[in-house]
């Protein structure tokens, strides 16, 4: 568990309770900065929780610690405790029975589009409406989500909660659901090192691979409107990367949290992340280093098929030529 010795200096109260979303396309760095801010001794990163229960039904993916997700004794412990607050009996189990993960599009197409509709564009009270009125299913997904975070804090005495999922329908929908705890950290990196690394992992086309991306970037923009400017910020994995200490003495500054050194050693605390980048079972990692092998990986067709489908995207971003 956490240390939990006082910091200094705190930003905020340590009664403030806070769900950090980190929001993006994935491989944009979000398992970074998800270890870095574990080591935090007022924060309790949880990695993509929105496949806690999938993953601990079919112990398909390990707890960050190494341990199945249904074994693992810090989840195990945390399921204890929303044993209670959901008054079952010992017979019952939270993590393979509370679903929290959203319904995918695929599965109900009119309900995704409906939801779009309410989530990217309509203010909150008419999200919120529109969600319990059309997608009461996710609406309970989100419900039980929060419960979880409350049990995490509960065991593990912190106050900050990092859920680095990056579906964008569960950014607004947390969002919508407890607006004043809501802090969103939109992590962005060049969509060619992020389309490489997806034709590397998947042998999926260029075209498919920068259409992706594109669409993540356009979904976490569109559903980013209407959350006030103060309780969001874009973090640029590049600049992570090359000036670490000044980047999370920013995102520190954003979250209300003291910043200290110790933030910058990976893996200096146990995790135990659900999901995420393989580099989280790395422990003889130390240092931050960029990764920017799409430079040498991509031949002149890809770059040029990328920037046809998605370049105006990248540079809106910032990454120009």
């Amino acid at each position: 568990m956490k240390d939990h010795r006082a910091v200094p200096g705190q930003a905020t109260r340590q009664d403030d309770k806070a769900v950090v979303f980190i929001g993006g396309s994935g491989r944009s760095g979000s398992t970074l900065i998800d270890l870095l801010l574990n080591n935090h001794p007022s924060v309790q990163s949880v990695g993509e929780v929105h496949r806690l229960n999938l993953y601990a039904r079919e112990n398909s993916e390990p707890c960050t610690c190494g341990s199945p997700v249904s074994t693992c004794p810090f989840w195990l412990e945390i399921e204890a405790d929303m044993r209670g607050r959901l008054g079952w009996g010992a017979d019952r189990h939270p993590l393979r029975e509370t679903e929290i993960m959203l319904i995918p599009a695929e599965v109900n197409p009119a309900l995704a589009m409906i939801q779009k509709a309410a989530m990217f564009a309509a203010p909150r009270p008419v999200g919120r409406w529109v969600n319990k009125s059309f997608a009461p299913a996710h609406q309970r997904a989100i419900e039980m989500s929060m419960l979880w975070y409350d049990a995490i804090r509960n065991v593990t005495e912190t106050r900050v909660i990092i859920d680095s999922s990056k579906d964008a329908r569960r950014l607004k929908a947390l969002y919508l659901t407890a607006p004043d705890q809501f802090r969103l950290l939109n992590m962005i990196r060049d969509g060619r090192a992020v389309s490489a690394s997806a034709i590397r992992r998947t042998g999926m086309p260029m075209a498919r691979a920068a259409f992706e991306w594109k669409r993540s970037q356009r979904h976490t923009r569109l559903t980013s409107y209407g959350i006030p400017t103060d309780q969001r910020m874009k973090v640029h994995y590049e600049e992570l990367c090359r000036d670490p200490e000044a980047t999370m003495k920013k995102v520190c500054g954003f979250l209300g949290l003291e910043y200290g050194p110790e933030i910058l050693t990976l893996r200096k605390s146990q995790a135990h992340n659900i999901g995420g980048n393989p580099m989280r079972f790395k422990t003889g990692e130390r240092e931050i280093t960029l990764d920017e092998r799409w430079r040498d990986q991509l031949s002149d067709r890809e770059l040029l098929e990328f920037d046809r489908i998605a370049g105006d995207e990248n540079r809106r971003l910032g990454y120009g030529d």
